[in-house]
């Protein structure tokens, strides 16, 4: 049995999934966009890296004491927060 394909076609050709066909120069051009907002991305995951490792790698050094000794904090931390979120929201 041989189905009718415009048919069934047009029972389903509202749904598109969200996409649409580009040339491939557009395709070009997206893909060179995302490549540099892909090293951008990773420029601030390395940042990020910078601003919260330390904390992790003291937090180990530590990790035999059962208490953290830790004065003034509450500006470190806030300062510390406002960095991850001017790179990660900014």
């Amino acid at each position: 049995m041989a189905y009718d394909l415009s048919k069934i076609l047009a029972e389903y050709g509202e749904d598109d999934f969200g996409f649409s066909a580009v040339s491939e120069e557009e395709y070009n051009r997206v893909i060179s966009e995302t490549a540099d907002t892909a090293e951008e991305y990773k420029a601030k995951l390395d940042q990020v890296e910078k601003l919260v490792l330390p904390f992790f790698t003291k937090l180990l050094k530590t990790a035999d004491k059962e208490y953290i000794y830790w004065p003034n904090r509450k500006a470190l931390v806030e300062s510390q927060i406002q960095k991850i979120l001017s790179l990660t929201r900014g």
